[in-house]
């Protein structure tokens, strides 16, 4: 079962894709297995307090295939309609078909009474944001340090699944005839907060779209389409993407250029150079150089750029809601990313002219990859001084050293945007 091998510290899509990839399942039930799925592992931390409640002994020591039918069981009965009956029934079943027919009173006695069980008593404050929220100890530490005025509204954000948000692509069609072209497909799409964006409900995958294939639109989240458009890049100029892959914000800031000018798309990971080509191709993109590079070296090729963007690798606490791994991360070892984080903004600040722009920005709200960067980063280098966003969303922290995006349940992720100027 997924839910095990994902116990082992895997990869979340990777493990499902590989589970259902041999169960040739119909699409229909595809996607309620994933629902499970992802929906078990979102509730984690939540389900197993309740379930230790009602057993005996530890959940840890129970055999692996119990623990997850119980934790699927109760995810049912808890967070979805399935009636709790047939959740109970159900998963009775399935242990006994897996053989562990001595285990199938344990699962019907626990799973009736853990329906009617809520979680704690707790310790503390971290304790309960923990196991409320259903992530590690130290991001709840983090939130209750940085946001305690908004941690639980931030968690219980993260637990929405919001439409699919869409760049439309401006060099072919507009939001409205993309609309229409998408309805026609069956699928809902309204036009979104961020100009030339929409947020759509497909059924299945966006890549099976028509338009999709004809390069009308590429799926990127309204936070990154807000980090490539407060570059402000435009036509005849030099324009870097450091930290490319997969290459949406790539193609957004080519499009920004009208598809003219020069722009520099980089990624260290070779395997993932195919990925911003593949992009730029569908959508016919034709101003970009693809090209290897680790970002935190210096290439004196790229120097005197107009506009230099680095989204660079972070921890992801802003996008919990589409990697559920992360939320069970530790965040040892971050000291080390901080430095890259650090070096790729010093060597990205080397290539802007006067009067060019840079844009630091990350997926995550963790000030320390965030503000703490920017404040250091001036600190250092008087030549540049903070810019305006593209735009400022409800909801969004203005600081002097940049813009949060908080997760809103709408289709924002949590982001971080510094808009640096150099004079």
């Amino acid at each position: 079962m997924a839910l095990m091998r994902q116990e082992k510290d895997g990869y979340s899509n990777l493990v499902l894709d590989a589970v259902l990839s041999k169960a040739q399942l119909p699409a229909r039930d595809r996607a309620f297995a994933g629902m499970l799925f992802y929906g078990t592992l979102e509730h984690l931390l939540t389900l197993d307090a309740c379930l230790a409640k009602c057993l005996q002994k530890p959940l840890t020591k129970l055999d692996a295939q119990v623990r997850a039918v119980l934790r699927c069981g109760l995810y049912q009965i808890k967070y979805t309609e399935v009636p709790d009956s047939a959740a109970v029934n159900e998963s009775v079943k399935l242990v006994k078909r897996m053989g562990k027919t001595s285990a199938a009173g344990l699962v019907n006695a626990v799973l009736r009474k853990a329906g009617t069980v809520e979680p704690g008593p707790f310790a503390d404050e971290r304790e309960r944001l923990s196991v409320t929220g259903s992530v590690s100890g130290e991001i709840a530490q983090m939130l209750l340090d940085h946001y305690p005025d908004r941690a639980d509204e931030i968690l219980n954000n993260f637990f929405v699944q919001p439409p699919t948000a869409l760049r439309v692509n401006v060099l072919q069609t507009s939001p409205k005839v993309l609309i229409t072209a998408l309805e026609a497909e069956g699928v809902k799409a309204v036009e979104g907060p961020v100009p030339g964006s929409l947020l759509a409900e497909f059924e299945g995958t966006p890549a099976n779209s028509a338009a999709f294939k004809a390069g009308m639109f590429h799926v990127q989240g309204l936070a990154s389409q807000l980090a490539a458009l407060s570059l402000d890049a435009h036509h005849g100029q030099k324009v870097l993407d450091l930290c490319a892959a997969p290459g949406g914000k790539t193609v957004t800031i080519a499009q920004c250029m009208g598809n003219g000018g020069r722009l520099y798309s980089c990624d260290l990971a070779i395997n993932r150079l195919q990925l911003i080509f593949k992009a730029l191709e569908r959508c016919h993109i034709t101003n970009t150089i693809v090209t290897r590079q680790d970002a935190a070296q210096y290439n004196p090729d790229f120097c005197e750029a107009d506009r230099v963007l680095c989204d660079v690798p972070c921890s992801g606490l802003g996008v919990l809601a589409k990697k559920p791994d992360i939320r069970y991360k530790t965040l040892e070892g971050l000291e080390d990313l901080y430095r890259v984080q650090a070096d790729i903004l010093r060597t990205a600040a080397r290539y802007v002219k006067q009067g060019g722009k840079l844009v630091y920005s990350t997926c995550t709200i963790n000030p320390m990859e965030n503000e703490r960067i920017i404040e250091e980063f001036l600190a250092e280098r008087e030549d540049f001084r903070i810019g305006e966003p593209y735009m400022v969303p409800e909801g969004a922290c203005k600081s002097e050293f940049g813009m949060t995006l908080l997760p809103d349940g709408r289709g924002m992720d949590g982001f971080f945007i510094a808009v640096l100027e150099r004079v």
